[in-house]
Parts: structure tokens; C-alpha cells; sequence
């Protein structure tokens, strides 16, 4: 397996972290996939903390064999569609990225808690210079935001798809410090019995039904502009595309007064907020039928 991990800046940056046997490789199917559903926890965090910022988790692979992956995390200088796409997006505070780092790293109520990452967060917080006082701060929003159901649910769904490889003996992930980081792995034997620990199941059964906030970037491949009751046909990059309508009368009306600063075609960018209903059905959420609704268009911009 290779051991160079690719050139990365600890203060923008999040990394995942596959372990297998000595000369083996992950499958690169299961990696990614799991991957991306980490990257998505990551964005539900993020949506949960900060849900008046615009935040950015772009996925990139690492190093060959899939076994290390980076994810950049970036904060737009303004809530609207900039000219100058390059100029939109700058690093998050020091304590933002310390804060999403502990809301994946340390995600389940098994070992690893904060006493097994401990000399790992006092990396971290020194890497990014942040006090005692803001490291503390960064524990208790990453404690909210592991109690959030779409950040538990991208969470337990890597567990479930590593399952799937037998030559991955652990995961971890946290803030890539050095070009031969590794982070404490949550064991294989442990994946199943994390998988099922995010909520308690108690408190879960009392839900059986819930609505999921979400933040997506999407393109749209098939908008309805005559009946608005019609869901909309959206994809989010690596996944397969999905239906919503959108709910969003503000976006409406602007379209109606051509107002809305993109012509529409095909394969439009988006960013989205919306919901997605969801029950608690033989000991699983499920999705509801036609539950899923776009709230709020956040680009492209209505000027």
C-alpha cells in the first residue's frame, strides 16, 4: 500500500482513512462510496452548526489504492452567487474545521470517545492554533451535531458499505497532519455494533417519523415550469439523481418575472435546502413517498 499521502493544508482540510492488511487494497467501489457518504456527514454537520453560512465539501481522492481520502472544506465570502467563481470561496475558521472534524471523527457512543482521540484533538487544535478555550468550544458543537439525524444517518451508512470489503480492517478520520497521517481506527469487529449506535434505540422508536434538514449542491437535469406540483429531477455528484418538488415561492415567483440570474437548460448548478421525510420502519428509517421537498434555493442567485 502506498504511504505517501498527497500535499494537504491541515486548515482546510479533512481526511478519511481505510486500513487494511499489509499488502492488500480496498476495494476502490466500496471506498468511494463510503467516502462519499462521510463527506456527506460532513455537510449535515455543517448544515446543523451553521445553517445561515454557506459551506462547501469538495471530495477528492488522495492516494492510490483508495485506502486515504481528502475532503476541502470552504466557507463562500457571501450568500449570493459571486461574478468571480474563484473569489466566492475562502477557508472556514480555524474553529469551524476543528469542530466538523470532531462531528466525523469521533461518531458513535462505543470506544472511541474523546479520552481515545485525545493527544489526536491536542494535534489538531495546536496544528490550527486554536486555544483551550476554543477547543472546548469545538466538543460541544461537534456533540450537537453527532446528535443530529442526517449527520448519524451519511455516518452510519459508511459503516454499513465498508462491511462490504473483508480486506478493510478499520476506519478512522480527523484533520490530516503530515504526510504520513493516520488516525485512531474504529476496528472492523466494531462496525456492526456501531452502525447501530448513533441514537438510542428507544428514542428512536418514539420518532417514527421524522423530516431530515439537508444542504445539497446539485445540478438539475429536469425542471417542470408549468406545474409546479411536479417534482424536479436532481443530481448530487457520485450519486444517482433524485426526484423533489420544489417548494421554494420566492425561486417561483422570480422564474415567473424572469428574475432568476441562470437561463435554464439542462444540468443546471444548484444549491438546495430541503427536507426529506422519512419513517421508522422494521427497525430502519425509510424514506417517505414523495416526501422530499426543496425548501430553498440558495443559487443561483434571484436578483
Amino acid at each position: 500500500m502506498a504511504t505517501q499521502l498527497v500535499s494537504a493544508d491541515p486548515t482546510d482540510t479533512l481526511g478519511f482513512y481505510v486500513g487494511v492488511e499489509e499488502g492488500e487494497f480496498a476495494d476502490l467501489e466500496v471506498v468511494a462510496s463510503a467516502a462519499i457518504s462521510w463527506a456527506q456527514s460532513i455537510k449535515a454537520a455543517a448544515a446543523a452548526l451553521y445553517p445561515d453560512e454557506e459551506i462547501r465539501v469538495s471530495l477528492i481522492a488522495a492516494e492510490p489504492g483508495s485506502s486515504r481520502w481528502l475532503a476541502k472544506i470552504e466557507q463562500s465570502k457571501a450568500n449570493q452567487l459571486a461574478e468571480d467563481a474563484k473569489e466566492k470561496w475562502h477557508k472556514v475558521p480555524a474553529v469551524v474545521q476543528l469542530t466538523l472534524g470532531l462531528a466525523v471523527a469521533v461518531p458513535v457512543t462505543i470506544v472511541p470517545t474523546y479520552h481515545f482521540y485525545h493527544d489526536h484533538i491536542l494535534t489538531w487544535a495546536r496544528e490550527l492554533g486554536l486555544t483551550e478555550t476554543q477547543t472546548e468550544e469545538a466538543k460541544k458543537k461537534a456533540d450537537k451535531a453527532r446528535a443530529d439525524p442526517a449527520v448519524g444517518g451519511a455516518q452510519r451508512q459508511v459503516f454499513k458499505t465498508l462491511q462490504r470489503d473483508r480486506k478493510i480492517t478499520g476506519v478512522g478520520s480527523g484533520i490530516p497532519v503530515g504526510t504520513n497521517w493516520k488516525p485512531p481506527l474504529i476496528p472492523r469487529n466494531q462496525f456492526a455494533e456501531a452502525d447501530g449506535l448513533f441514537l438510542p434505540q428507544e428514542e428512536v422508536q418514539e420518532l417514527k417519523e421524522r423530516e431530515l434538514p439537508l444542504i445539497k449542491d446539485v445540478v438539475v437535469l429536469e425542471p417542470h415550469l408549468e406545474d409546479k406540483e411536479i417534482s424536479w429531477t436532481f443530481k448530487e455528484e457520485g450519486l444517482p439523481p433524485f426526484r423533489a418538488v420544489m417548494r421554494d415561492k420566492r425561486f417561483l415567483r422570480a422564474m415567473d418575472r424572469s428574475a432568476v440570474r441562470e437561463q435554464f437548460r439542462t444540468k443546471i448548478p444548484m444549491r438546495i435546502k430541503m427536507t426529506v421525510r422519512q419513517r421508522w420502519i422494521n427497525n430502519e428509517w425509510k424514506d417517505v413517498r414523495g416526501g422530499r421537498s426543496v425548501v430553498e434555493v440558495l443559487s443561483p442567485q434571484v436578483g
